[in-house]
């Protein structure tokens, strides 16, 4: 049985990684290395999505928070799917999500936080697809990249997202001490410790 001090734990594990090994756009290869063992493990051994979902809720259970059914929800088409969910689940902000995405062959692509999903992916694997940037110009604060990490890793691997929906988990009463970066980190760092793959498998770490 999960106790409290061993979830509290999961949400200490960070990456590990050093700063070239972060990125996918610049030449490190590391993060495509472990998206490729993460997709022949869940080629091999698949876990089902309910799988997924109870050890979630397994993981909120131990930290006494909220249980909630998992809401499979549609790809977000404005900026009032996540006033909804806040004001529906009566959160302190409508970042405090954690959602999870999924390929079209039901494989576990990302687990991660905030208000701000997407299904973006490259159009290709030409790599000067993964330094574009909004509108063009050279990144900064207020130009972001087109295309982000996980989007990216899931063009690697040959993946397309499963558009028609995402898992979310609204985060109640979340523990003293604790922020929802952190609930997001436990819950991936708990899930790979169940067995499940994960293909941007740092995601939830930072």
């Amino acid at each position: 049985m999960l106790t409290k001090n061993k979830a509290v734990e999961y949400t200490k594990i960070k990456h590990g990684l050093k700063r070239p090994q972060i990125s996918v756009r610049f030449g490190d290869t590391k993060r495509f290395e472990q998206a490729e063992k993460q997709i022949e493990q869940a080629q091999e051994h698949p876990i089902s999505i309910d799988e997924i979902i109870n050890h979630t809720n397994d993981f909120l259970v131990a930290l006494e928070m909220d249980k909630i059914i998992c809401l499979p929800k549609e790809k977000p088409k404005s900026k009032e799917f996540y006033k909804n969910i806040k004001t529906e689940y009566n959160l302190e902000d409508k970042r405090d999500i954690v959602w999870m995405k999924f390929t079209k062959d039901n494989f576990l692509g990302v687990v991660a936080v905030s208000a701000d999903i997407n299904f973006n992916i490259p159009p290709s694997r030409c790599k000067k697809h993964y330094t574009e940037t909004k509108n063009g110009k050279p990144k900064n604060k207020n130009n972001h990249w087109e295309y982000n990490t996980s989007g990216i890793i899931i063009n690697h691997l040959g993946q397309k997202w499963k558009e028609d929906f995402v898992l979310i988990f609204p985060l109640k009463n979340i523990p003293s001490g604790l922020k929802r970066g952190h609930i997001e980190c436990g819950i991936g760092n708990y899930l790979i410790d169940k067995g499940v793959p994960i293909l941007d498998y740092y995601s939830h770490m930072f």
